[in-house]
């Protein structure tokens, strides 16, 4: 007589480790935007003059005013804020963009947020908020996408994020703080990540049977190819917008 069958022991769920790289680019803008700022308290208005945006100025031709306002900030306050933002979410998305795609959502995002509010709004703004809320909104997408992947932990650190990002904006309708700029940082960040993020899938390495992440998406790898094709675009906008 064949007595009870015992259940099969249960198999413990395995981590597996997401691929990242050591954060390099984020303490190397922030020690850059805060080399800027030095410069902005020894030398005054008129080296922070060159770091506004101003919408006669790009106007009348001085287009590089889209790139420079990421690193002047208007007042300590102003850049702790924004400093500590980026060194609390910048080694969280550097780590799996790897540095290429990081560097390419912080500064696309900042001018995407310059051209937002250039288009949006005449009042002068500077500031890497744009940049980090594009930091932001790509941390959100990289959750998003592996939420089975990270499972509650994993939901929990995205609903976070989005948190995040609604009071921040709900904060940004407040007087003399661009909420184009962080808008358009924002947008660009979820698109940029959306098209080129990494999208991780669990296999089963043939030779060692040990499970492995692995990055389904080959964008990319055409990573520069599709920026030396966006950059003459995005000049061109920039240029036919400012005429």
């Amino acid at each position: 007589m064949i007595g009870p069958v015992s259940p099969a022991p249960a198999v413990r769920p395995q981590a597996v480790p997401v691929p990242g790289v050591r954060p390099v680019w984020t303490y190397a803008i922030l020690a850059a935007t805060c080399l800027v700022f030095l410069g902005q308290w020894t030398l005054g208005d008129s080296f922070t003059y060159y770091g506004l945006k101003i919408d006669a100025l790009i106007r009348q031709g001085e287009t590089w005013r889209f790139v420079t306002p990421i690193f002047f900030h208007g007042g300590l306050i102003h850049l702790f804020f924004n400093m500590y933002a980026l060194y609390n979410i910048g080694p969280r998305i550097e780590r799996p963009l790897g540095y290429d795609l990081f560097l390419v959502v912080y500064l696309y995002s900042g001018v995407a947020g310059v051209a937002a509010s250039f288009v949006m709004t005449p009042d002068n703004s500077l500031g890497a908020s744009g940049a980090i809320f594009g930091l932001i909104g790509s941390l959100a997408v990289f959750l998003y996408r592996h939420s089975r992947l990270f499972g509650s932990i994993g939901r929990s650190m995205l609903y976070n994020v989005i948190f995040i990002i609604v009071i921040n904006l709900a904060i940004s309708n407040l007087p003399g703080i661009d909420i184009w700029g962080h808008i358009g940082g924002l947008a660009a960040g979820v698109l940029i990540t959306w098209v080129l993020g990494p999208v991780y899938a669990i296999a089963v390495d043939p030779f060692t049977g040990i499970p492995t992440a692995v990055n389904t998406n080959s964008s990319l790898r055409r990573l520069p190819v599709i920026l030396l094709c966006l950059l003459p675009l995005g000049l061109a906008a920039l240029w036919l917008t400012a005429r």
